[in-house]
C-alpha cells in the first residue's frame, strides 16, 4: 500500500469514504473539499484502486483524527493500521504528542484498533437535532449574557475556557460561511458555538451551564435558513446540556465516544 496526497481531483473518491462515515451531514462541495479539507487528507492506494482515506489536523501538541475510513472491500487486510501508522507520523512530523478522536457507540471494529493505537474512552458526546420551535421550552436564564460575534482579539479566551486547542478558533474562522458566536458575561466568554448553516449545525456547541443554552441558540437563530425547521448539536461532555435539550423534544441522532492517547513513537 502506498500514502497518495489529496488533490482537487479526489472530490468524487472523497465522496465515496465519506457517505461511508454515516453522519448524515451534507457532502462538502469540490470547493470546500479542496480548501479546508483535502490539506490535512490522504488516502491508501492498494494497486490501482484507493482502499482507505483519513483527515487530521494538527493544533501545537494535539492532533485531531477527524476521519478514518477503510473501503468496505478491503476490511480485515489491516488496512486500517495502515491508516493509524501513517497518521502517526505525519501528525508526529507536525509536532504533536498526542492525539484524539470521536467513533460512533457501537463501532466496536473501530474501537478496538483506536485502543491498539494507545487510545483510551476520555468521554461520550450525543449529536442532536434540536427543532427550532422547541427552543423556547429551554430553561430561561437571568444571566446578564450579551450574543456577540467572536473577534480574534477572544480566540484565546475562549480557547482557554472550553479547552479548545489553541489555533482552533482562527481555523474555524478561515472556513467559508462559518459564523462565530459566544456570549459574554461581564466581558468573559461562557458560551461558544461555530454555526455552519448548510449543515444547518453547530459544532463545537460549548456553555458553562445548560441554562445558557437557550440564549446561545436564540443568538444562532438569527443567521438559520427560514426554510431549516431544526439545527443540529455537537453535545461533548455535557450531560447536563445534553438533558435539557432532551427534555425540550430535541431528537437523538449519534453517540459518540471521545477516545485519546499518546502518539506512539516510531
Amino acid at each position: 500500500m502506498r500514502i497518495v496526497p489529496a488533490a482537487r481531483e479526489h472530490h468524487a473518491e472523497f465522496a465515496r469514504f465519506f457517505a461511508e462515515l454515516h453522519t448524515e451531514d451534507p457532502l462538502p462541495d469540490v470547493g470546500r473539499w479542496a480548501l479546508e479539507m483535502a490539506p490535512g487528507t490522504f488516502f491508501l492506494a492498494e494497486g490501482d484502486a484507493l482502499v482507505g482515506y483519513t483527515y487530521c489536523e494538527a493544533y501545537g501538541e494535539r492532533g485531531y483524527v477527524r476521519h478514518v475510513v477503510v473501503a468496505p472491500q478491503a476490511r480485515g487486510r489491516g488496512v486500517g493500521s495502515a491508516l493509524m501508522q501513517a497518521l502517526a507520523t505525519r501528525l508526529a512530523a507536525a509536532g504533536c504528542s498526542r492525539w484524539e478522536l470521536n467513533v460512533h457507540v457501537g463501532n466496536d471494529a473501530a474501537v478496538g484498533l483506536y485502543e491498539r493505537w494507545g487510545m483510551r474512552e476520555e468521554y461520550r458526546s450525543h449529536v442532536l437535532r434540536m427543532p427550532w420551535e422547541n427552543v423556547a421550552r429551554l430553561p430561561s436564564s437571568a444571566r446578564p449574557v450579551v450574543v456577540r460575534p467572536v473577534e480574534r482579539d477572544d480566540d484565546a479566551a475562549i480557547e482557554r475556557r472550553f479547552r479548545l486547542p489553541e489555533g482552533q478558533v482562527a481555523r474555524l474562522r478561515s472556513f467559508e460561511g462559518m459564523i462565530l458566536l459566544q456570549l459574554a458575561e461581564r466581558g468573559e466568554p461562557v458560551a461558544f458555538a461555530r454555526f455552519d448553516p448548510r449543515v444547518p449545525g453547530c459544532f463545537p456547541f460549548r456553555v458553562a451551564s445548560a441554562e445558557l443554552a437557550r440564549p446561545l441558540l436564540e443568538g444562532v437563530r438569527s443567521h438559520a435558513r427560514a426554510t431549516d425547521p431544526w439545527i443540529q448539536l455537537v453535545v461533548e461532555d455535557d450531560a447536563a446540556t445534553g438533558d435539557a435539550l432532551l427534555a425540550a423534544g430535541a431528537q437523538p441522532k449519534i453517540a459518540i465516544v471521545h477516545m485519546s492517547g499518546a502518539i506512539p513513537k516510531p
